[in-house]
């Protein structure tokens, strides 16, 4: 196989991210690695800050390129270790001039789109950085850039798997490791990482590969244990995470079957009391699961992550999922979390609903505008119980009598913020806000719309994926993407909002027929297609786009916003340039600039139709 690799690293970016001490040596052990794999000089490239020369995108981009250039490359490698942080459920690999210069970082979400539908038929990429959350202003306006061209003629779809040093919202670690007398910072990931891809876990050599989803299951388990060799307190913790979409026959390294394998490389003894190590702010990484040497031993039932237990919620009935997880199967501390999280969600109550139209909750609106709808909006104040013996809450419903087809309502809060969403007949939307000012989302169905059966297993799947979609944890394997078509299917009433969270999930597989069915689906049942589906799917990018043709007219999901570079690269300046006004949480969110120059573009867009809006009571 024809194989390269573009090894990145970036030890100081602008601001007041600390100096990262382990990344010129994180990248000597890959570049090494690379060389024992028989990987050509000239196509292994090494970008990284070590002598002053800012690592820019333009950069690595020239480097991938001049790589896919040579039509042969069967497999691209790219390896980063630096900052990085999230914005919602967006990635970026922060470069020498971030954060400053929203464009110097890696968009990794863009990235995997067009390395999906590029030229290579396998993409690898390594991230060895933190996936903690924005923590400033500046961090919050990165834009980030790509670093894989664009293709009109690309393949079906090339596998691309993503493989991260640690989970969403937290640090990657490098920890100080006493080398004979001297000490010296090493980053825990890319130590591990290299020590298996040599072969250092024989079971994972199978047939003379080590294949990715193997690789990253084993990383999962291995890191942590590191960890505990090192002689870290209980409560540093990191575990890596993984977004594999190739098949089974792609693999990662390759070993001569002839020669013996499974000799580990020597480790030096682990810093004992020395420090906690250093994330991306300076801080030891939080507790995963809070788990003691003793509660991790190696046997079958190790304590169930995030991710296993999501995939058991999604292949279990509703009736019997929650209880014979608790009493077969120890939950790591986050599973336990998100379990309890799942099971209020799916049990609590809702408000009482009327109309078409919006519930709020933790936030009012000051006007509700609708270029769509020749009715009169109505708008109430109340309370309910959102669960038996709780206290009253309050809520403020804008409701749309007699709406007799879809339409979309720009809906603006009293902070002059806001956000655009479809209205349907026959369900009524719920928005309820946190304390941080994110929102959650979700359809229910109107009276005689669905049955008590059917609710139940629709808030039941829905909670699930919401819940752990808000905690950035929501990822499916082929089985479980087949098992959750199957139970949305058997739905009377789909929740658009569990369509779009499916759907994004689909595309991290690569999965784009499972995402045409899902918009053909909500087509006969709502008689719309959502901006995102037809987004998702590549359909934007083979036919005009008008305003009136999709709803609502802008991405739903901030993570439609991010891709734009990737599947938006036809739409209108006009409505990329609002991507500046998201306020980067899971649904769209708009500034009080950002709506404005939404409305000023919308009106004259679906043309001069009357604007109903009113102003809300207080409840």
């Amino acid at each position: 196989m024809d194989r390269a690799i573009v090894l990145v690293g970036v030890s100081r970016t602008q601001g007041d991210l600390g100096r990262l001490e382990a990344v010129e040596s994180a990248v000597d052990q890959m570049e090494a690695w690379a060389r024992e794999q028989g990987i050509p000089e000239d196509r292994i490239v090494r970008l990284t800050d070590g002598a002053d020369h800012p690592v820019t995108a333009r950069r690595i981009y020239r480097a991938v390129d001049r790589l896919i250039g040579l039509d042969t490359l069967e497999q691209l490698i790219v390896y980063f270790s630096g900052h990085g942080c999230m914005l919602g459920r967006n990635e970026f690999w922060l470069l020498s001039d971030a954060p400053g210069d929203p464009n110097a970082a890696v968009n990794l979400e863009a990235c995997f789109d067009l390395a999906r539908y590029g030229r290579i038929p396998h993409v690898v990429l390594i991230s060895d950085a933190c996936r903690t959350v924005a923590k400033n202003v500046l961090q919050n306006r990165i834009y980030g850039a790509t670093i894989f061209p664009s293709f009109d003629d690309g393949g079906p779809g090339c596998g691309v798997d993503i493989f991260y040093a640690t989970r969403p919202g937290a640090p990657a670690l490098e920890l100080p490791t006493l080398v004979g007398v001297n000490e010296v910072y090493q980053a825990v990931y890319t130590e591990v990482l290299c020590d298996v891809l040599r072969g250092g876990e024989p079971k994972l050599v199978v047939d003379g590969f080590i294949r990715p989803r193997p690789l990253s299951e084993a990383l999962m388990a291995l890191v942590p244990k590191d960890l505990l060799r090192r002689g870290m307190a209980v409560g540093v913790s990191q575990e890596p995470d993984a977004r594999i979409s190739s098949d089974d026959r792609a693999w990662v390294a390759r070993f001569d079957v002839k020669k013996p394998q499974g000799v580990p490389r020597p480790r030096p003894p682990g810093p004992g009391s020395r420090g906690d190590g250093k994330g991306i702010d300076g801080e030891a990484g939080p507790s995963e699961d809070g788990t003691r040497d003793d509660d991790m031993p190696d046997d079958d039932l190790p304590p169930l992550p995030v991710g296993s237990l999501v995939e058991y919620l999604l292949t279990h009935p509703a009736d019997v999922a929650g209880l014979e997880l608790q009493v077969s199967r120890n939950l790591s501390d986050p599973a336990g979390s998100l379990l309890h999280s799942v099971i209020r969600r799916a049990i609590g109550e809702e408000p009482a609903l009327r109309e078409p139209g919006f519930i709020l909750r933790g936030r009012e609106a000051r006007r509700v505008v609708c270029h769509d709808y020749d009715g009169r909006i109505g708008s109430r104040a109340d309370v309910y119980h959102p669960a038996p013996g709780a206290r009253l809450e309050p809520y403020t419903a804008w409701e749309f009598p007699h709406l007799s087809s879809p339409a979309q309502a720009l809906l603006i809060f009293r902070d002059g913020s806001g956000t655009l969403l479809p209205v349907f007949p026959g369900c009524a939307g719920i928005v309820e806000f946190d304390a941080e000012g994110g929102f959650a989302l979700r359809y229910e169905p109107l009276d005689g719309q669905a049955d008590a059966d059917d609710l139940r297993e629709l808030r039941w799947l829905r909670a699930a994926v919401a819940e752990a979609a808000s905690q950035g944890r929501f990822a499916l394997g082929r089985a479980s993407a087949r098992m959750l078509e199957a139970r949305m299917q058997g739905l009377r009433f789909l929740d658009p909002v569990l369509a779009l969270h499916a759907a994004y999930a689909y595309r991290e597989i690569g999965e784009v027929e499972r995402i045409r069915a899902l918009q053909y689906y909500l087509w006969q049942n709502l008689g719309a297609r959502l901006f995102d589906l037809a987004f998702l799917s590549g359909d934007m990018l083979r036919e005009d786009y008008g305003v009136t043709g999709f709803l609502p007219a802008t991405p739903m999901q901030s993570t439609g916003w991010v891709l734009m570079d990737s599947l938006g690269r036809n739409l209108p300046r006009e409505l990329r340039d609002l991507r500046q006004y998201d306020t980067g949480s899971l649904w769209a969110h708009y500034t009080p600039e950002g709506v404005r120059a939404l409305e000023a573009w919308l009106q004259p867009q679906v043309g001069p139709a009357e604007v109903c809006e009113m102003e809300a009571p207080r409840a």
